[in-house]
């Protein structure tokens, strides 16, 4: 199984077989498909298999950066078709929680313009979302009880929203997260990788074309 994270600051890939992670490998953020290519070339290499030997992937599917996304949801759809696996989109909060370890979560993807997105989690048998994502100002974010923030720059928004250090949870490359969590994923839906989830609604919008 191949996961893929390239919305993230850091974008990662990572094969798997069943829950034993064979390799992972993770850069900079790139917007670059030829850089993301040649990461799974280099995984799919570590673990000794070819782009034959999958059997599904697995992708995340935002929020996140606009371009990165949009790549690696086109790789995984390209692996989908050619390949004829499963594949799954997976929301970059759920995973972002996972990667916590923790009972009670609220998993936060920047925004920019001093905006986070947010969304609360907490594990009962799974960790299961409380509530929708939600976009807040980096001072209005709140942490109930008990939970912890997980996100890249997670110390710049507990800095801004005077929320404990010792709470934050700054999290390493998430496609070795998402690789675990698909064992056991029940949404293998390859429609969602033509619907990257960008929450925040595009800054301009086509002009209306009037009949005349």
């Amino acid at each position: 199984m191949l996961a893929i994270d390239s919305g993230s600051p850091v974008t990662s890939v990572a094969v798997a077989a069943g829950d034993l992670l064979l390799a992972a490998a993770a850069v900079e953020r790139t917007d670059s498909s030829e850089t993301l290519l040649a990461l799974i070339d280099g995984v799919l290499a570590e673990a000794g298999a070819a782009p034959a030997d999958l059997g599904s992937v697995c992708v995340l599917r935002g929020p996140g950066s606009f371009t990165g996304l949009r790549i690696g949801l086109a790789t995984a759809l390209g692996l989908h078709q050619a390949l004829g696996i499963r594949a799954a989109a997976m929301p970059t909060l759920r995973v972002l929680a996972e990667s916590a370890g923790a009972a009670r979560v609220v998993a936060a993807v920047d925004a920019l313009r001093g905006e986070w997105f947010v969304q609360a989690f907490r594990r009962r048998i799974i960790l299961e979302p409380e509530g929708g994502p939600e976009l807040l100002q980096a001072a209005a974010v709140r942490l109930p009880e008990g939970s912890v923030l997980v996100g890249f720059g997670g110390d710049r928004l507990a800095a801004a929203a005077g929320l404990e250090a010792a709470r934050v949870r700054i999290p390493a490359a998430l496609a070795p997260v998402a690789a675990g969590l698909a064992a056991r994923w029940t949404e293998w839906d390859p429609a969602l990788l033509t619907q990257p989830l960008y929450l925040r609604a595009a800054p301009a919008t086509p002009p209306t074309r009037h009949q005349t």
